[in-house]
């Protein structure tokens, strides 16, 4: 078995570590056995990795993440003050390391396979709680001294030694600040339920904080006021719940030499609650959190959800799909999507950021100025076709139509009475466009035309049509994969960067057509026509394909 680099190290306390009553020889395995275990696993940024089980994937994870950094750490260039630029920074960061949380963390944070295993033998629950405790944090530091490492190096060159080495002290206290904020929500979540109702709830945890933090990393922007090239910053009460504001004021002391009282302040909550935060984190929520772990393995006959078949859904799904099999395609699609765990922690937060990313672009009028001036330029302009970012997030995310932790079942396809599989692509593409993309654009327009008046309706449905035409797009050009066939990880390239950037390039390009057409008289109407017939067209030849063309894990 590898050794490791973190075991080494640990082996120079391991008499500290024995005479805190530690067995040793038994923390040192059971780390040795974890990390064996996550070099095998493709984190999230790595998903979709073409031949990545014959890769170094540690090392590979490390130097996407480590590109991330270097793209982060450009901003150390920028000539605005210190204090801006290291709040910007350092948002980035915690963003990337809490997304990173939610996307991989929470399967190292939740898992309690090690507990089920090694408890009835005789291992210490002290041994067993500090491997826990190592492993996550060591998991947490390498993300984040990937994600900061370009970002350290540049400071060194831009201001010294010293502000490279605080830099280096405060991400590592951010780690152990992420660390404790993510564990003490979970806690209470687990606190307050259990069984299969424990697992739901978790899932929607992850998707809101998701979306809280994309929201919420807007606001660090806001604290400035930005013109041409100057940056004027005035304290305000509110600043001191920012965490990125008390990394950034040490920083700043460094740097400009400015030792205002906001700075003095600031830099202290930098230290003190994230020391505190890690402290009560061992002493109080690991003890707490592991024993509520174990409702995971809970069951309650109560949280069994009930097959839902209203008179609505039957109308809905009647009316789009008229023949009898791929009306029953149709219903198993949307009923897979509703409980699959995974799949909606994947697809649910992207749907959000297609309904939110055009909002912030457009909203971005509205605090320059006035409020009532900013509607007012609204109102007037054409930022609407901003929602074309959504259209074309929303259209990238049917690739995970394919995605499922069951999907060992789709041998079952084989086994239908089904002589063409255009029957079940259709049917699965349709309950996809009804369920996620339908709503989507519905609740986008209804919001468009409150701000933008009914003047953008012919645009909306110009908007609608287009992005069906997107989605079809990408669904013919992508590898074909039958639904729910394919594992989460290690898929070939199901939605690989190339597809998805020509995707924008294509939604780009449709919204140029579209805002060139508002200038011709009727333009907008034959733009309908014209993208109607193509996008009819399109679905027409997008079916055809054989039992052979297509991709699935049997």
């Amino acid at each position: 078995m590898k050794e490791f680099v973190l075991i080494r190290l640990l082996d120079k306390t391991a008499g500290a570590l024995k005479k805190n009553d530690i067995d040793y020889l038994q923390l040192r395995m059971i780390l040795k056995i974890k990390l064996t275990l996550d070099s095998r696993n493709v984190p999230t940024v790595l998903s979709g990795t073409r031949n990545i089980e014959n890769r170094n994937i540690p090392l590979l994870s490390m130097f996407m993440y480590g590109f991330m950094g270097l793209m982060i750490s450009i901003f150390v260039w920028v000539p605005f003050s210190t204090f801006y630029k290291m709040n910007i920074i350092l948002g980035m960061i915690i963003f990337m390391i809490l997304a990173t949380m939610i996307s991989d963390f929470s399967t190292v944070l939740l898992d309690v396979k090690d507990k089920n295993i090694l408890m009835p033998r005789p291992v210490k629950e002290k041994t067993l709680k500090l491997a826990k405790t190592i492993h996550v944090f060591y998991y947490l530091v390498r993300i984040t001294l990937a994600l900061s490492g370009p970002t350290i190096v540049m400071c060194y060159f831009k201001y010294g030694m010293l502000f490279s080495l605080v830099f280096l002290l405060e991400i590592i206290l951010i780690s152990g600040l992420v660390m404790f904020l993510t564990s003490i929500l979970y806690f209470l979540i687990l606190r307050l339920f259990d069984g299969e109702k424990l697992k739901d709830i978790i899932n929607y945890f992850q998707i809101t904080l998701t979306v809280f933090i994309t929201i919420a990393y807007q606001f660090i922007g806001r604290m400035f006021d930005v013109s041409e090239t100057s940056v004027h910053f005035v304290p305000k009460w509110w600043n001191y719940l920012i965490p990125t504001t008390w990394f950034a004021a040490p920083l700043n002391m460094l740097a400009e030499k400015d030792f205002a009282g906001f700075y003095m302040y600031s830099a202290a909550l930098a230290v003190i609650i994230p020391v505190i935060s890690f402290g009560v984190y061992i002493k109080y929520i690991v003890p707490y959190f592991e024993r509520n772990l174990q409702k995971l393995n809970n069951s309650s006959g109560k949280n069994q959800k009930k097959e839902r078949n209203s008179g609505l859904q039957k109308l809905v799904s009647a009316a789009a799909c008229p023949d009898m099999q791929e009306r029953a395609v149709f219903k198993f699609t949307r009923d897979m999507i509703s409980s699959e765990r995974k799949l909606k922690l994947q697809l649910y937060p992207s749907l959000v950021f297609a309904f939110i990313m055009p909002f912030i672009f457009i909203f971005m009028n509205l605090f320059k100025g006035n409020f009532a001036e900013g509607l007012v330029r609204i109102k007037g302009s054409n930022t609407y076709l901003c929602v074309y970012i959504g259209i074309a997030m929303a259209s990238i995310s049917v690739s995970f139509i394919s995605k499922s932790e069951k999907f060992r079942g789709a041998w079952i396809y084989k086994a239908l009475p089904v002589e063409k599989p255009a029957i079940i692509l259709r049917g699965a593409l349709k309950a996809f466009i009804f369920k996620f993309n339908l709503p989507l654009i519905t609740v986008l327009s209804l919001a468009c035309v409150l701000l933008y008046g009914p003047r953008i309706i012919p645009d909306i449905i110009l908007m609608f049509i287009n992005m069906l035409l997107l989605l079809i797009c990408f669904f013919r050009i992508a590898a074909k994969s039958l639904p729910f066939s394919q594992e989460f990880q290690g898929m070939k390239q199901g939605t690989n960067a190339a597809l998805s950037f020509a995707l924008l390039f294509l939604s780009g390009f449709l919204a140029l057509i579209h805002f060139g057409a508002k200038f011709i008289p009727f333009g907008v109407t034959v733009n309908i026509a014209v993208s109607a017939v193509i996008t009819m067209i399109i679905w027409h030849y997008c079916f055809k394909t054989d039992w052979n063309d297509l991709e699935y894990t049997s």
